[in-house]
C-alpha cells in the first residue's frame, strides 16, 4: 500500500511539474510577444509626419466634397477641429476565423496613423476556456500583415503582402467613420454617385482600392462596401462594413457598434460583431 502511495504521489508531483512549466512558458511567451505588438504600434507612430500644429477642418476643405460627404462631415462635428495626425481606440465584439467557425469573444485595441495612413489592431480572442488566441492585424508602409498566435506560442495564421495590401487599404478606408477628418487625408479622392452615396478612392505605395460608402438624411455613414481581398479565398470577393448604433466618441459622433460581412455567391457571412468603446485621437503611444 505505501509503494502505490509513493507511486500516486510520484505521479501527481510530476503533473503538477508539468503544469507549472507549462503556465511558466505560456506567460513568457505572453510577454514577450506583448512586447513585440508594442514595436509594432512605436514603428507605426515613429513614421508618422505628425506636426506640432495640426491642420484644422474647414468649411472650404468640405467645399470640394460630394454633397453626401459634406453631410457626414459635418454630422461628425469636425468642422473647427483638429484633422487627427493619430488615433487610438477600444474595442470588442465577437469574430469567427472562418466562414463555418465557432463566434469568439474578443477584445481589441487599434492604432492609426493618417500621414502615412496605416494602422496596427491588437487582439485577444477566447478560443475556448484554456486557449487564448493573440495577434495583430497591421497596415504600415502599404503593406498588410497579419499575425495570430495561439496562447501567444504556436502560430495559427501569419500572411503578408500580396493581396493583403489591398485588403489592409479598404479596412483603413472604411474605419474611417471612427476618425471621420481622415476623409480629407491626401490618399484619398472623392467622386459623387447619388444623394446618398459616394466613392472614395484611395492611392498609397502602388496600390488603389475603392470604395461606396452610404449615408442617411441626417449624415450618418450607414455602409461601406466594396470587391476586398479575401484571404481564404484567395480573391476579391463583395464585402460591406454596416454601422448600426451611433454615439460620441472622442468629441465625434461616429458609429459606436456594427458588423462586417463578406458577401459570397451562396449567402452572406457575417464575421464580425464590434463595439467601439474608447476613442481618443494624438495620443501617440499604447493604452
Amino acid at each position: 500500500m505505501r509503494k502505490r502511495t509513493k507511486v500516486i504521489i510520484g505521479i501527481l508531483g510530476s503533473i503538477g511539474t508539468i503544469i507549472v512549466l507549462v503556465v511558466a512558458t505560456v506567460g513568457v511567451a505572453t510577454t514577450l510577444y506583448a512586447r513585440q505588438l508594442d514595436r509594432d504600434v512605436d514603428q507605426l507612430f515613429t513614421q508618422s509626419n505628425a506636426t506640432a500644429e495640426p491642420a484644422v477642418v474647414t468649411g472650404a476643405d468640405l467645399a470640394t466634397l460630394p454633397p453626401p460627404v459634406q453631410r457626414w462631415l459635418r454630422w461628425a462635428q469636425v468642422v473647427g477641429k483638429p484633422v487627427p495626425q493619430t488615433v487610438r481606440l477600444r474595442q470588442d465584439g465577437q469574430f469567427k476565423a472562418s466562414e463555418n467557425g465557432a463566434w469568439m469573444d474578443f477584445g481589441a485595441e487599434q492604432y492609426y496613423t493618417t500621414d502615412p495612413p496605416g494602422f496596427v489592431w491588437t487582439v485577444s480572442m477566447r478560443m475556448m476556456p484554456l486557449v487564448t488566441i493573440h495577434g495583430r492585424d497591421k497596415y504600415i508602409d502599404g503593406t498588410g500583415d497579419i499575425e495570430m498566435k495561439a496562447l501567444s506560442l504556436a502560430t495559427v495564421a501569419h500572411e503578408r503582402g500580396g493581396g493583403l495590401d489591398q485588403g489592409a487599404m479598404l479596412r483603413y478606408l472604411g474605419e474611417i467613420i471612427w476618425f471621420p477628418a481622415g476623409a480629407i487625408g491626401p490618399h484619398i479622392v472623392w467622386s459623387p454617385i447619388d444623394a446618398d452615396h459616394a466613392r472614395a478612392t484611395m492611392t498609397y505605395q502602388g496600390t488603389t482600392a475603392e470604395a461606396v460608402f452610404t449615408f442617411d438624411a441626417e449624415g450618418r455613414p450607414l455602409d461601406v462596401s466594396a470587391d476586398r481581398y479575401n484571404d481564404a479565398k484567395k480573391a476579391n470577393i463583395p464585402w460591406s462594413g454596416r454601422s448600426q448604433e451611433f454615439g460620441e466618441l472622442g468629441g465625434m459622433r461616429v458609429p459606436v457598434a456594427g458588423d462586417g460581412v463578406w458577401h459570397y455567391e451562396h449567402g452572406d457571412d457575417v464575421y464580425i460583431q464590434w463595439h467601439i468603446t474608447r476613442i481618443e485621437t494624438d495620443v501617440a503611444k499604447r493604452f
